[in-house]
């Protein structure tokens, strides 16, 4: 009987272990639980930056190499509390995440007291689409711009 659960419990500590080291979007980063992330954010004074996406999903997928390979937005994640909400952690399923729409992935922006920040988007998606980043320099673009107006002074 132990052997035959013994396959799921190998997967539920192999998907333990990618969540703790970023699942895909690099070992170098400091990221947070959810249930953490704003009280953090208070006391060290620092936007969040959230990473909404799904372990099935195309888009998400060749979005984890960029944001593990990229030495900007590394650095830039220093002045920001970082976390990544994967399939159906915490607030994935929150409505209020779903800015313009529920599609994945998204990247939000929150402000220092936890409260959400939607004109922070991605401005080369116009009007649909806006929490939907490509590529690095699209991330790194609204990450500058984030810490421009919320008065950090980091700036890549």
């Amino acid at each position: 009987l132990a052997m035959r659960y013994f396959p799921i419990l190998i997967i539920v500590l192999a998907q333990s272990a990618a969540k703790l080291n970023g699942g895909g979007f690099g070992d170098s980063y400091n990221w947070v639980p959810w249930e953490t992330a704003k009280s953090l954010a208070k006391s060290e004074d620092k936007p969040i930056m959230l990473i909404l996406h799904k372990s099935w999903c195309g888009a998400c997928k060749r979005l984890k190499p960029i944001v593990a390979a990229s030495t900007e937005i590394l650095e830039l994640s220093k002045s920001f509390v970082m976390v990544n909400s994967e399939d159906d952690e915490a607030p994935i399923n929150d409505d209020s995440f779903a800015i313009d729409g529920g599609y994945i992935p998204r990247i939000i922006f929150l402000d220092s007291e936890g409260v959400i920040r939607p004109e922070f988007s991605n401005p080369a998606r116009g009007d649909q689409y806006k929490y939907f980043y490509p590529g690095e320099k699209d991330i790194t673009r609204s990450m500058n711009n984030v810490l421009k107006h919320m008065n950090q002074k980091t700036e890549l």
